[in-house]
Formats: C-alpha cells, sequence, structure tokens
C-alpha cells in the first residue's frame, strides 16, 4: 500500500453553479474541471427514469423535456424538510439532492488530484444556523469530512487578497516576507450577488490579519430573480397576445427561462437585446432594452442598496472608511449593480478577477490554513485505487513520510499559517422570557448580530412568578421580538429552585459564543446562586445512522453512473 499526501479541497456550493478548488505548492488556488472540462458545474439535478443521475450541464440540457424530474436552484430550499417538488414522483430532502452535487464534483476531481475526503464548503454569510448544518449534512452524506463551513465574502476577500498580493508583483518565494495582502490596512465592503443569495460583508485586511466588522444580506434575492422579471414579462405579452400562459407549462417555463437568462446576460454587454421563444408552436420575438430590464428589476436593487446603508450603520462606519467596494459573483456583472454602489459610496467598484470563482478559491485558500495548521495528513491506497484515480504509481510502502514532497513549499506554507481570521455572527442569539412592561412573551436579545466572535454577554431577568421551582429558557436566533419570527436552538433548565422564591427573583443568564458556532448558555438564580449550564452544539438535521445510510445509497449510484 502506498501514501499519498491528501489535500482539503475548497467547494463553492451555489445556487446556480458549483465549483471546487485546491491550493498549489506554490500558493495559487486552482479550480479543478469537471469531466467536461468546465470549472463550473451547473448546480442542477436529474433522477432518470431508469434511475440514473445526472448532474451539472447533462441535467441542464434535458430539463425542459423532464421538468418533473430536474431540480434546480436547490440551495434556497437548503435547510426544509423536502425540496419543494417531488422528482419523478418521489420526494427528496435539499441535503440529499446538494449531496449528489457535491459527490459529483469530488469523483471528478479525485482523477485530478488524488483522493478527496475533507472540504471547506462555502455557505452565504446570512444563512442560520439552520441552513448552515445542513449545508454540513449535504457534505457528509457526500462523503466527505466537513472540515468548516466558510462564509462567502470572507472566503472572497481572502482570495482577492492573495490576487492582490501577486498582481502587485509578489511571488510565493516571497510569502514569509510579505505574508498574504501586501498592502496597507484595507477595509473592504464585499458585495457578493449570486445566482440565489445575496451578502454584503465588511471585512478589515491588516497583513495577515482578516477581520470581519459587519454581515448582511438576504438568502432569497439573487440573479435568478432578474431572470423571472423577464420571464414576467415576456409571458404577460405572450398571454396578452395568444390567449395562453406559458408558465402553465413547466416544460416551456424552463426554455423560456433559459432564453431569459441569455437576454440579461446580453443587455450587460448591449444597451437592446431580443427574447425570443415558443410555446405551443406560437412564436413571440420582442425587443428589451437595458433600460426597460432596469425598470423591471429596480425594486431588487433598492433592496440591496438598503441592505448595504443598513450594514455599514451595524458597523458604525461611513463610505469615507470603505477602500474598496469588491464585486463578487457573477450577477454582479450586471452594469445597474456598479452604477448603485458608485451613486451611494462615490467610489468606483472593483470587479472581483473571475468572479464566478473567487469563493471557491478563498474555500481552497482557508483549506490550506487549516491543513497546514494541523500538519499535512497522509492517505495510504492501494494499487487498484491507485489506478482507479488515474495517478501515479503507488510508492513504497517503506518510504517515510519525510521522504514524500510536501504538499506546499515551505515559503508558501509559513504564510498561510500566519493568515488570522476573525468573525462576526450572523443572527442574534437570546431567550424567551416574559416582559412584564408588554406582559407578552418576547424574544430578548443577548448577542446581537455582528458582534465579534469569540463573545460573552450577560443579562438578568426576574422569575415569572412567586414559588416558582423551575426556569425554563427557549434559546432563539433571530432579530425579531416576537419568538414565533425566529428559529429555535435549543434550552437551557435551572431546576429544584428553593421554596418561598418570590417572583421577579434575578436570574443571570450568560451566552458564550465562539467562533466555531458553539453556544453555552449559563443561568443562575442570584438569589442562593442555583445554576445550570448547558453547551448548546447545535446539531445537523439527520441522525448519524440517517446519514451513513444515504452516503452509502448515494455512492452505490453515483459510482454506477460513471
Amino acid at each position: 500500500m502506498g501514501k499519498y499526501r491528501e489535500r482539503i479541497v475548497g467547494i463553492d456550493l451555489g445556487t446556480t453553479n458549483s465549483a471546487i478548488a485546491y491550493v498549489d505548492a506554490k500558493g495559487h488556488a486552482v479550480n479543478i474541471p469537471n469531466k467536461l472540462g468546465d470549472v463550473l458545474t451547473p448546480s442542477v439535478v436529474q433522477i432518470g427514469s431508469d434511475r440514473r443521475i445526472f448532474v451539472g450541464r447533462e441535467a441542464c440540457e434535458n430539463a425542459s423535456k423532464n421538468p418533473d424530474r430536474t431540480a434546480t436552484n436547490i440551495k434556497r430550499d437548503i435547510g426544509e424538510k423536502l425540496y419543494r417538488d417531488p422528482l419523478g414522483g418521489r420526494e427528496f430532502s435539499p441535503e440529499a439532492l446538494s449531496a449528489l452535487i457535491l459527490k459529483q464534483l469530488v469523483l471528478d476531481a479525485r482523477k485530478e488530484i488524488g483522493p478527496v475526503r475533507e472540504a471547506v464548503i462555502t455557505v452565504p454569510a446570512y444563512f442560520g444556523d439552520t441552513k448552515r448544518k445542513a449545508t454540513e449534512d449535504a457534505g457528509r452524506i457526500a462523503g466527505l469530512s466537513v472540515v468548516d463551513v466558510l462564509n462567502e465574502p470572507t472566503a472572497a476577500a481572502l482570495a482577492h487578497a492573495f490576487g492582490e498580493y501577486i498582481g502587485r508583483g509578489g511571488s510565493s518565494e516571497q510569502f514569509d516576507v510579505a505574508t498574504v495582502a501586501a498592502t496597507v490596512p484595507n477595509t473592504t465592503l464585499v458585495f457578493d450577488l449570486g445566482g440565489g443569495t445575496f451578502d454584503v460583508t465588511v471585512i478589515r485586511i491588516d497583513s495577515n490579519n482578516f477581520e470581519v466588522l459587519a454581515t448582511g444580506g438576504e438568502v432569497r434575492l439573487g440573479g435568478i430573480d432578474f431572470d423571472e422579471r423577464l420571464l414576467g414579462a415576456f409571458c404577460d405579452e405572450f398571454t396578452r397576445r395568444f390567449g395562453v400562459d406559458p408558465r402553465d407549462d413547466p416544460g416551456s417555463t424552463i426554455r423560456i427561462r433559459s432564453t431569459c437568462e441569455l437576454a440579461k446576460r446580453a443587455l450587460t454587454e448591449r444597451m437592446q437585446t431580443v427574447i425570443m421563444a415558443e410555446h405551443l408552436g406560437r412564436k413571440l420575438s420582442i425587443p428589451i432594452s437595458r433600460g426597460q430590464f432596469e425598470e423591471l428589476t429596480s425594486d431588487l436593487v433598492t433592496r440591496m442598496q438598503m441592505s448595504t446603508e443598513m450594514l455599514l450603520e451595524d458597523a458604525m462606519l461611513t463610505w469615507d472608511r470603505i477602500d474598496t467596494a469588491l464585486l463578487v459573483g457573477g450577477s454582479t456583472r450586471m452594469p445597474c449593480i456598479a452604477q448603485m454602489l458608485e451613486l451611494i459610496s462615490g467610489k468606483e467598484p472593483v470587479m472581483a478577477a473571475a468572479p464566478e470563482e473567487i469563493v471557491s478559491h478563498g474555500a481552497a485558500i482557508h483549506a490550506a490554513i487549516i491543513q497546514l495548521n494541523r500538519g499535512q495528513p497522509i492517505t495510504a491506497l492501494n494499487e487498484r485505487e491507485a489506478e482507479e484515480l488515474e495517478i501515479a504509481k503507488p510508492l513504497d510502502p517503506d518510504d517515510s513520510d519525510s521522504d514524500m514532497d510536501p504538499i506546499f513549499d515551505e515559503s508558501v506554507a509559513e504564510a498561510v499559517k500566519s493568515v488570522q481570521l476573525g468573525n462576526v455572527n450572523a443572527h442574534s442569539l437570546g431567550v424567551v422570557v416574559r416582559s412584564p412592561r408588554e406582559n407578552r412573551i418576547v424574544h430578548a436579545r443577548i448577542i446581537h448580530r455582528n458582534t465579534p466572535l469569540p463573545s460573552v454577554r450577560t443579562k438578568i431577568f426576574g422569575t415569572e412568578a412567586a414559588n416558582q421551582t423551575t426556569v425554563r429558557l427557549p434559546v432563539m436566533e433571530g432579530e425579531s421580538r416576537d419568538p414565533a419570527a425566529c428559529t429555535y436552538v435549543g434550552e437551557c433548565v435551572i431546576d429544584k429552585l428553593p421554596d418561598h422564591l418570590p417572583q421577579g427573583s434575578p436570574v443571570e443568564v450568560t451566552f458564550t459564543f465562539d467562533p466555531s458556532g458553539r453556544l453555552r448558555v449559563r443561568a443562575m438564580e442570584l438569589s442562593n446562586n442555583v445554576a445550570a449550564e448547558v453547551e448548546i452544539v447545535r446539531n445537523s438535521g439527520f441522525e448519524k445512522k440517517e446519514i451513513s445510510s444515504m452516503a452509502e445509497n448515494l455512492t452505490k449510484l453515483m459510482e454506477a453512473d460513471e
């Protein structure tokens, strides 16, 4: 059995496209092409009538013929119990469908770089706990060990800093001197508009320190919403002229939506284009100008503008404190996005190099940081596995680790290990209590959103009734005072309180929240020092046995199609 060094990869699991990347020996993030030679794989899954699995471009090409067997925009449903529509009459969880995409990325990648078992997966910064855990579940179902879930804007800023360093004349041999950014301290606003989600994040970069100051956005706002506006305009006109609505037919809807997406891209380069499509043998061609498109979508841009301005308020920053406005995600190519940002900031935004790939690059860099800080793992393969993976002949079993070529050059390794990432929580955390002033049950926030992590916060409440023997504190995530509008994440209970406690006896509640997402809640009744403490490890939505069974079934399905 031979030994190979195994890389931790970075994966951008996107709404419309996904990508997988790694960091090479010289410190460059490299995307791994899929079996068709593309570095972006459409996040589309199709379940054939013969149970064959199609992922990516193949699934896209057959979508209009088999709309009831095709899943798109899966990321928007992640964390929900089921994907919005059955596929071929069967219901699937969004995690299982996402796992099919991840598994395909891994199957393609292992033929390029060898075994892939560990990954950093990115998520929108504004994802809540449920969606983050569901993303981890998808990775586990795909057979991956998810070593971290990284916010997409943080990944983009990290990759951009590496690119800036190289662009300013840096080289891998000088990484140990210049560290990562090789710039004066820089405060960057990362404006990330992907296919299905929108994030805006402020990050301060000072040499090798990356500190997230604030984050915001919307998990259901992205490029596909712009496509829908064109789809709606076309179908409304079709209905007016012919008396039938193409949206009543799923296959026609998919074809027209694809045409509208192409029109959107054309309007990025040109001032006018034509949307041409047919339904039930009737053809319609309508011209659309960039101005008309921007009028159709002006409210979407306004929502993004409001989120951006609110974010700066949260970070207590003004535009003169922002050095760079960085555009990330393919949808930021629309001219209206840069125009809006320049209008409100007075700064010309900077388009990221390869905006569709930069998030996966950042994930790969973060993966390299993790790998180098814990050592470079070794994977043992036998001859058959090595042949299947189409990699070099295994080394002699007696070869020592020291004889093997390292994954990273020494100078790169030293620089990458020095990178420090600081983050904030995207959503507030609190407890459910009765408000005496409002005389109703409320969500009392203890750690507010955009609080730097790690964080320790304390508040004092009073017991609700005289002679109370138990204090039960449901822990919630969200911004609303209404608990019903928030997400339940756990509970802390003080039992066996002393007899004859008066109403309003003080209870001190302390939240300790670490960067890995672990929340420790301590509650103490102060007059008698009776306390309870619980660590809320917000577990995934599936049990380990379920994950294992789903992973095994997925592997059989995918490898049968290879």
